[in-house]
């Protein structure tokens, strides 16, 4: 199993929004985090990089000081 955590980054900043990501829905101008317990956070931004193979990350990039 792949789970992944998720990070916003701002500018130069980098915030870990959500551990053990098991999916991400896109709606809108962002992405529904669920996680592998089924708890679900909405995130505006672009997706910036997806690492699945070294860091099992995924990095959105945000425009908005609130995300971040």
């Amino acid at each position: 199993m792949c789970l992944s955590t998720v990070y916003t980054s701002c500018g130069s900043e980098q915030r870990e929004i959500m551990k053990d990501v098991a999916r991400i829905e896109a709606e809108g101008r962002g992405f529904w985090l669920i996680n592998l317990f089924g708890e679900r956070k909405f995130i505006e931004g672009d997706i910036k990089t997806v690492d699945l193979m070294d860091a099992h990350s995924v990095i959105i990039e945000s425009d908005t000081p609130s995300d971040f």
